[in-house]
Parts: structure tokens; C-alpha cells; sequence
């Protein structure tokens, strides 16, 4: 645990606090990159971003909130950043459609383990892959998604669609059972 002496320390650049901080959250951070970041190495490379942004910006967390919470949106908004900044990344954030809503079964997932479904999920297009973790595991809603990506909210809710579909046909194929079961 993360300690308020600790992160004071952090503020005065202690190297011993922040590699405690480091190490702490360390696979929590990864784990959260590896959402948005599918290649390892960018995902590290982005976790240092992070990390260098955190103890930049430690004067500035003022222990009103969860250290872990304040740490999380730093990463994520890193994250999001690298994405946007990417060139691959760059044309399909423009893409500004909207496709009606697809209804998805959620029921036949139960059976897969976390690890089977972050399997199918870092398997979807990036972008949409961005929006489905922001909106569905993070909580944002799509204002705040739009406001972060710099899209309409019309398409952060497209890319949450296709998410949608591409998660579930990835799911039909991989377990033909649900598709059986639900259609």
C-alpha cells in the first residue's frame, strides 16, 4: 500500500519512493495498458510515458482521492494519447458514421474464463477496442470518450457498436456453442 509519507517523498523526487510506487502498481498499470495496446514493447514503452507523466505530475495529486484512481487516469489518458498520436491510429478516429445499435447476448459468456474474453476483446480493431475498454470496463461515458478522442459522441457509440459485433462474431467463431445458444 501506497503510503501518504511515500508519495511525499515521490514529491521531492526520492528515487527509493518512486520505484516503491513503480513496482506497487506496476502489473495494475501493464494490465490496464494491455487493454488499449495489443505489441508488448509499446505497451511498455507506453507504461513509461505514464510513469514519467505520474512523477511529473505528483505535486499535483492532493490526497482527496484514491492514489491508485489518480495513477489509473493518467495511464489511461497516456494510453489514449499514444493512440491518437499514432499513425495508424489517426485515420480511423476521423471516421465519423453512425450505424444502429446491435444487440448483443451476454448470457453465453458467463461460461469463459477473463482471459478468453481479453483474448476476443484485444483481438477487435484498435480504436473501437479504445472505446469498448473506456466505456464498458473504465465507466466513461461517451461525451467524456468523445472529449478524450477528440471524435463526436456519435462515434465513440459506433465504436462501441462495432465493438459489439466484432466481439461477438469473434465469440461465434471461437464458441460455436453460444452462437448455437443464442443466435
Amino acid at each position: 500500500m501506497i503510503t501518504e509519507d511515500v508519495i511525499r517523498a515521490c514529491v521531492k523526487q526520492d528515487k527509493n519512493a518512486q520505484r516503491t510506487i513503480y513496482e506497487t502498481f506496476y502489473p495494475l498499470m501493464l494490465a490496464i495498458l494491455r487493454r488499449y495496446i495489443k505489441d508488448d514493447e509499446e505497451a511498455l514503452d507506453v507504461l513509461n510515458q505514464g510513469y514519467m507523466k505520474i512523477f511529473k505530475k505528483i505535486d499535483q495529486y492532493h490526497f482527496e482521492n484514491s492514489f491508485e484512481g489518480w495513477c489509473k487516469r493518467i495511464i489511461i489518458n497516456t494510453a489514449l494519447d499514444h493512440l491518437r498520436s499514432s499513425k495508424r491510429y489517426r485515420d480511423v478516429f476521423s471516421f465519423d458514421a453512425i450505424m444502429p445499435a446491435h444487440k448483443v447476448y451476454n448470457d453465453g459468456i458467463n461460461n469463459l474464463s477473463i482471459e478468453e474474453l481479453m483474448g476476443v476483446i484485444g483481438e477487435i480493431s484498435p480504436v473501437s477496442k479504445a472505446v469498448f475498454n473506456l466505456f464498458v470496463i473504465d465507466g466513461f461515458s461517451h461525451k467524456e470518450i468523445a472529449d478524450k478522442l477528440n471524435i463526436s459522441v456519435g462515434t465513440s457509440k459506433w465504436h462501441l457498436s462495432s465493438a459489439r459485433k466484432q466481439i461477438q462474431s469473434r465469440l461465434k467463431e471461437v464458441y460455436p456453442e453460444i452462437s448455437m445458444m443464442y443466435g
